[in-house]
Parts: C-alpha cells; structure tokens; sequence
C-alpha cells in the first residue's frame, strides 16, 4: 500500500528545510515568524547531528531579522555545539557578530585614537569573535565560499590600534592551524602586514607557505624584501637618520628568505638562475625603451592640450597655467635625457660578455640619439621669461611644437625597432632556459623509443595480422611523434642534443612534507 510506504529521513529534511527557505526569503514580519514557529515545532529526533544543526541555524537567522540578535547568538552557539564540524553554522555565527560590530561602530563613530582605549574593547571583542568564527568555517570546511572571509580577517586587524591586541592573539592561535594553501591568494596582503602590528601573527602562517609552497611565495617574497631594503638604505643615506636601525618587515622578510634558502637549496638556486636569465637576456633595448617613454610623453602633451583647448576655447589659459605646463615638460624631458644619454660606464665585472655587449650597445645609442634629442626638445621650451605678457601665443606654440616632435620620435623609433627580430630559438637567446622543462611522463615503458617499438612488432608475426597491434602502433607512433616535436621545440632534445633539468613550472611545486 502507498499508505504503508515511509520517506526517508534525508528526503523528509530536504523538504522540511525547502518548507523554511520560503519563509526566511520574505519581508514580511507575520511570515518570518511563521517560519521560525516551524522550525520550532520541528521533532528533532529523527535527524543527524549535521540536519539538526542546521535547523539551529536557520531559527538563529530568523531571529536575526527579528532583531532578537541575543536569542540568535545563543541558536548559532547551540548549533555549532551539537555540530562542531558545521561550517555554514560559523559562517552564519561570525556574520551575526560582524554586524553586532557594525552597529557598535556606527553608533558610537569610534576614532582612530579610541580604537585602542577602553571604549572600543567591545566592537573588538565582536570582531575577534566573527574572525574565530570564520577561521573554524574554514578549517571545518571544504568549499570556497568558506573562505570568502580571509581578506575581511586581515581588515579586522586594523581594530587593535597601535599595539598588539585580541585579534592579533586570534589571528596568531587560529591563522596558523588552517591549510597553508587558502592564504596563497592573499601573499601581497600578508608581506605587506609584516611592516605593521600583526607582523607576528602574519610571520608564522608566512612560515607555512614558505615550507609547504615556496615557488608560489618565493618572487612575491623577493621583491618585497629588495624594494623595503632599497627604500631602508635610501632613508638611512639621510643625515637625520644615519644610525636607524632596521625595520621589523625587512628583517622578517630577510629572515623568511633565510628559512626558504636552507630548506629548499635547490629550488632557491634553480629559481636564482630563471629569474637571473629573465632580466639579463630579455631586457628591451634601449631604443624600445625610450619609444615607451616617448609614447607616455606623446600621450600626456596631447591630454594637457585638449585640455587646453575645451576649457579654455583654445587659448592656453593663464600666464601661471602656462609657466606650469611648460616647465613640469621641460624638467621631464631633461630626465629623460639624463637617463638615457649620460654617459655612464658599464661594469662587467659580475656581467661578463653581456654587460660589455650592453655597454657597446649604449655608446652606440647615445652616439646616434644624444645630439638630435637635445636638439628637438632640450631647446625649443621657452623659459618662464620668455612667454608672453598674456601668456597665449608662444607657450601654445611651444606645446604643438612638442607634439609634433614626440610624433617624429615616435616614428623614428619604431622603424628603427621593425628591423629586430620579432622572435628567436630559446637556445639562442638563453641557453640556460631552453635546457629546464617540465618533464613529459611517459604512457608505458619505453613509449618514446622509435626504434626499438618498430623493431618488436617487425619481429612480432602476429603483430601485422592483428587490428588491435595496429591500432596500438599508429597510437604509439603519434605520441611519440608529438613528444619529440615538443623536446625539440622546447631545446630539450632533436638534432641539437641538450639535457632536462627537473624544475617545476611556478603554480606546481608539490607540497613540501
């Protein structure tokens, strides 16, 4: 009989928690609280720790829109105790205290200076509490959406003022105990944290990516370390402050490089030896160099004299307008030359051939465009005293007249880089690079050995009668076919020999254990 037939409990809850969607979705008072006396009328015995756990929750967000926040608080905590494991119940519980935050904020318009006193200790306490509760949903969780969060945790930490507080403590007890991998998107937002209070929380979950995904952290890491060293030194050349000490986020950083070296040696060398090629060999001329700046320049001049021409219906402006215009172009252009024609002696000592190729290359570049570019621009601006009294008719004049010229650089520049060649052989330009490729796993044992395939089923008298050898040779000859062509394209193999080095793509460095 139909009347006999029981539906199943997971069937009865999936129709049970539909029946409550309807009513969490509407705007309606009468209806919200409908929903809640039905999930308050439910019979629990039935369902899993999972199913009833998630019924708690679903009366905690009723009773959020019901502005019971205290009651709601109590549903989220009752949840994640009868299920510690739920992460949608954490989730549900810190936006609770993340609004419960919010309010507080708004109501009282905290400044930066009472974010640390006594009157912001309870917005704090909220914040730390919605940061515990996201940090439980990710490390219970498997989804992504679990980890939409993160960047709001880091955001929080801004509320602990001048000195370490709770959400530092709550960053530093529960950031380090989630997978290393969930902070990789946020790399830039952790190195730039170690210059700030949570650099001690922020260090230890740096540690792990570093041990566990040092490729993925290790060009970030690099140049955050050079750029807050180059900007330390620059600082410390000062006379005000010849004896500063050094700053907390490059000794972190130094220190984080230091631990990458020693438990990583390899890696480190062979991703020193990449990155060390990429800026030696496939550095732009100076020619496409100065066409990019030359186009920035072309660009700017023709905005500002657009500009000009709307506002001012064609006349330059003001006299003030106009010495500002023409001299900010005047310094720029002697920069630029400056830049690019001094002369300068290259050093070969740590460059060898290619730094005295780079010098030979330059002399020859400033012995062709110094005197033209100097002519061009470095003598057609006139100086502040040479505009007119009302300040419109030579500084316009001036200001085309740098367009027309950028306009014949540009061109002159860009015919002379058509001559270059568009592309090259790897092996050519850097050796070192067309000898690393990632490599190809084979699909049986000696799959890529041409010869001695063909010679086996040569011997085989089965082998020709059979459509299934067929089959299985014309398969083999096109993979092998397409892993030569690959090695040979790549350096690796062909006419031209050369071996493999085993160094993994960035992205796919396994997991250090």
């Amino acid at each position: 009989k139909l009347t006999d037939c029981a539906m199943d409990v997971s069937d009865a809850f999936a129709k049970l928690r539909e029946q409550i969607l309807i009513y969490r979705d509407s705007d309606n008072q009468n209806e919200l609280r409908g929903g809640l006396n039905l999930v308050n009328t439910t019979n629990l015995s039935f369902f899993d720790a999972a199913q009833k756990s998630e019924l708690f929750r679903l009366k905690g967000t009723f009773l959020n829109s019901l502005r019971g926040r205290r009651k709601a608080n109590q549903a989220y905590c009752q949840s994640v105790q009868i299920c510690p494991t739920f992460s949608k119940a954490w989730l549900s519980w810190g936006a609770l205290c993340s609004t419960l935050a919010e309010i507080e904020i708004k109501t009282n318009s905290f400044s930066e200076a009472q974010k640390s006193s006594s009157a912001g200790k309870k917005p704090a306490q909220y914040l730390a509490q919605a940061m515990g509760c996201y940090l439980q949903a990710i490390q219970c969780g498997s989804r992504e959406w679990d980890r939409i969060n993160l960047p709001k945790c880091l955001w929080m930490l801004s509320w602990d003022g001048n000195n370490p507080g709770l959400l530092c403590q709550t960053l530093e007890a529960r950031g380090a105990d989630l997978p290393a991998f969930v902070w990789l998107p946020w790399v830039p937002q952790l190195l730039t944290s170690l210059g700030r209070i949570e650099a001690r929380a922020v260090k230890s979950i740096l540690k792990g990516l570093v041990m566990q995904y040092p490729q993925a952290i290790y060009y970030s890491l690099r140049a955050f370390y050079l750029e807050r060293r180059d900007a330390e030194r620059a600082h410390r050349g000062k006379p005000s402050s010849a004896h500063a000490q050094p700053t907390t986020a490059v000794m972190h950083a130094e220190e984080l490089m230091s631990i990458l070296r020693k438990s990583h040696p390899l890696l480190w060398s062979s991703l020193e030896t990449v990155l060390e090629e990429l800026i030696v060999r496939f550095r732009p001329s100076l020619e496409e160099e100065l066409l990019t700046t030359m186009k920035a320049l072309l660009q700017r001049a023709t905005a500002q004299l657009d500009y000009f021409q709307s506002s001012h219906k064609g006349v330059v402006g003001t006299k003030a307008e106009s010495t500002a215009v023409l001299s900010s172009f005047s310094k720029t252009l002697s920069r630029v030359s400056d830049k690019f024609f001094q002369s300068t002696t290259v050093s070969s000592a740590d460059g060898g051939i290619l730094n005295d190729n780079r010098a030979k290359k330059a002399k020859e570049f400033i012995r062709r465009y110094k005197n033209p570019f100097e002519k061009d621009f470095l003598k057609i601006v006139p100086k502040p005293n040479e505009v007119d009294s009302d300040g419109t008719s030579q500084p316009c004049l001036a200001l085309s007249l740098i367009i027309e010229r950028l306009n014949k650089w540009k061109q002159l520049l860009e015919a002379q880089i058509s001559f270059i060649l568009s592309s090259l052989p790897m092996q050519q330009v850097s050796p070192i690079l067309s000898s690393i490729s990632n490599e190809i796993p084979d699909l049986w044992s000696g799959a890529c050995d041409t010869k001695q395939m063909s010679r086996s089923n040569e011997l085989s008298p089965s082998s020709s009668s059979s459509s299934s050898a067929a089959a299985a040779l014309a398969a083999f000859t096109v993979a092998s076919s397409a892993v030569a062509s690959a090695a040979f394209s790549e350096g690796v193999g062909g006419h031209f020999g050369g071996g493999t080095a085993a160094l993994e793509i960035p992205g796919q460095y396994p997991p250090y254990i």
